[in-house]
């Protein structure tokens, strides 16, 4: 009787993962959850005025936010190795091969990093513009 063959999965951010598609994408929607759900809570309990503006939720969202595009950095840097190291906008990817796919994944996690870092630098504009809740 034939052997089956046994492939192994690749890893969460391995090459062949399409994880890494989402990665970046999630941590912007985990911060713009976590940061506007402080700032309400925070908002709800100062109703009196005795916990005064936005000081303390400001910087949760600002120190998180650094953290989040720390991550996505991170991410990025995996997607540029993935994509070859060569960031070309209107580069086409005709190779039908496992590395054209890999480049394919590369070139639209790299997008979907720079998306996602300039949403949360934009989720944290209006903590930084506004004082009061």
């Amino acid at each position: 009787m034939p052997e089956t063959p046994h492939y192994d999965a690749p890893s969460v951010m391995d090459q062949g993962s399409i994880w890494i598609l989402v990665a970046a994408p999630s941590i912007w929607a985990a911060h713009f959850l976590v940061s506007y759900w402080v700032a309400a809570v925070y908002c709800a309990k100062s109703t009196t005025g005795a916990l005064g503006g936005l000081m303390e939720p400001r910087w949760i969202a600002v120190w998180l936010g650094l953290a989040c595009i720390a991550v996505i950095a991170w991410l990025g840097v995996i997607a540029v190795r993935r994509y070859g190291g060569v960031f070309v906008i209107f580069e086409e990817i005709t190779e039908s091969s496992e590395r054209g796919r890999d480049k394919f994944i590369g070139h639209v996690a790299l997008l979907l990093c720079v998306l996602s870092a300039v949403a949360i630098v934009f989720t944290i504009i209006p903590g930084l513009v506004f004082n009061e809740c």
